[in-house]
């Protein structure tokens, strides 16, 4: 019986010893990929905040030129708003890492400000086709063309003020001081 009992006992022991080894290693392992987790969770967010703020720079860009834009169909200086360029590239080159990291909100803010730069671009684009053609026909310009060309400005000033204003809320939202300061927006005390 003695030897059972030692037998039982050794065998408890051999048991407990390979329930608590299998419970560190489990332990170790979780800790090792929280730990590594964490890392990939820091590079994301990294990635994100260097994103953001490439995004940002874009949109204070396409601000500006929105409102360079209006004062440009104002004054008349530029009648082909050739000195007028609004900036794609980093939103199409960052949006799909973007999208995948960031919030709904700043996904839904920027989406809509791009559509509206892509939109205001198109415009312009038709705008200045207008008036190529406008200017190389042989006549002079009628009433029908004058109000052709005064309705697409006007519908120009309109989406680009539509683009000011979002690009104001876009960098009110999710803008650092640098980016208010560059649009010369009064920071909140």
């Amino acid at each position: 019986m003695g030897a059972l009992v030692d037998f039982m006992s050794n065998a408890g022991a051999n048991l407990v010893g390979v329930f608590a080894g299998v419970v560190l290693a489990l332990w170790t392992d979780r800790k090792r990929e929280e730990r590594q987790e964490g890392r990939e969770r820091a590079v994301l967010d990294q990635d994100l905040a260097h994103s953001r703020r490439l995004v940002l720079s874009s949109v204070v860009k396409n601000t500006s030129e929105a409102k360079s834009l209006v004062r440009a169909l104002e004054t008349g200086d530029d009648p082909y708003l050739f000195q007028i360029s609004f900036e794609l590239a980093v939103w199409d080159a960052t949006q799909i890492q973007f999208m995948r990291l960031a919030s709904l909100d700043e996904r839904v803010l920027l989406s809509r400000f791009f559509d509206q730069v892509s939109r205001l671009v198109r415009l312009i684009d038709f705008h200045r086709q207008l008036r190529v053609q406008l200017e190389l026909r042989q006549i002079g310009l009628d009433a029908g063309d004058r109000s052709l060309l005064v309705q697409s400005a006007e519908r120009l000033r309109a989406v680009a003020e539509d683009v000011r204003i979002d690009g104001l809320v876009v960098v009110t939202d999710l803008g650092e001081p640098v980016h208010k300061r560059l649009l010369g927006m009064q920071e909140a005390a």
